[in-house]
């Protein structure tokens, strides 16, 4: 049952579509800004971490132990700063997906309404934003004296470029049907999707879990957890929205799994 003030809030003007004639120019406008002003820091944090193996030996290798040794070998550093790029790399070419699925996207069938559907979808996404400010970690419970500091740490790591390329590969394929809001744009089966409904809520379970380990603190934990939950609140409205939109949409949910795999459905004679 939904509060009381939500229909009151969903007739008012931000949430009404019909005030908003020129709703879908401004949205891709404004997310083109935001997403360019996302990459010009993500160009700003590559220049503060080494570019190049040999300023990342000189910076690497400036990490001793309490006895004067060398806290990492010269492969040790080399993997640091490989992860370290690859990472970056893949989360810039993200925010790229981002721009191409804004400039190519098809016309919505069904536009979004009331604060669940426009505002809700932001309020979900901006969640681990919030997650990425808080302080770095994993030195406090994982030493970098440690043996294991850096296996865990590349482990980690290893999780957000999964995370991050399920979730590429998840954009560049709906991109045609990309939204943040609940909207039905085209309905998109192919790909990845013949076997996750949302790869790329997957892909951000995986990556901000990631993000989590390397923030771990009780704040960082409660965000996590309530991503989670609204996450999947607004999965299930989005799917709501496709199911009334088109008819194949169905069966479809049937055979494929909401975040995961469902092998043994398709599997099924």
């Amino acid at each position: 049952m939904a509060p009381q003030w939500l229909p009151r809030l969903d007739r008012s003007i931000l949430f009404d579509p019909a005030r908003w004639p020129h709703r879908e120019a401004i949205s891709r406008i404004t997310a083109l800004v935001v997403i360019g002003v996302f990459l010009a820091m993500r160009c700003y944090q590559f220049d503060r971490f080494p570019q190049f193996f040999e300023d990342a030996l000189r910076f690497y290798g400036g990490f001793k132990a309490a006895d004067g040794m060398l806290l990492y070998t010269s492969f040790e550093i080399g993997l640091l700063w490989g992860v370290k790029l690859v990472v970056w790399v893949i989360e810039t070419a993200i925010f790229f997906g981002y721009i191409a699925s804004y400039v190519s996207r098809a016309r919505a069938v069904s536009v979004a309404q009331g604060f669940m559907e426009v505002a809700f979808p932001f309020m979900v996404a901006g969640l681990p934003v919030i997650m990425s400010f808080m302080p770095y970690s994993l030195p406090r419970w994982l030493p970098f004296s440690s043996g294991y500091h850096l296996s865990f740490y590349v482990a980690i790591m290893g999780l957000i470029v999964l995370g991050g390329m399920i979730n590429l590969v998840g954009l560049l394929t709906m991109r045609r049907a990309f939204t943040i809001m609940s909207e039905a744009r085209t309905l998109i089966t192919g790909g990845i999707f013949r076997y996750v409904r949302h790869p790329l809520y997957s892909g951000h379970f995986i990556m901000f879990f990631g993000s989590l380990l390397l923030r771990l603190h009780v704040v960082t934990v409660l965000l996590y957890a309530l991503f989670l939950g609204t996450q999947v609140i607004r999965a299930r409205i989005e799917e709501r929205k496709l199911s009334a939109v088109f008819e194949e949409y169905a069966a479809y949910q049937r055979q494929t799994g909401m975040f995961w795999p469902r092998w043994w459905t398709r599997t099924r004679p």
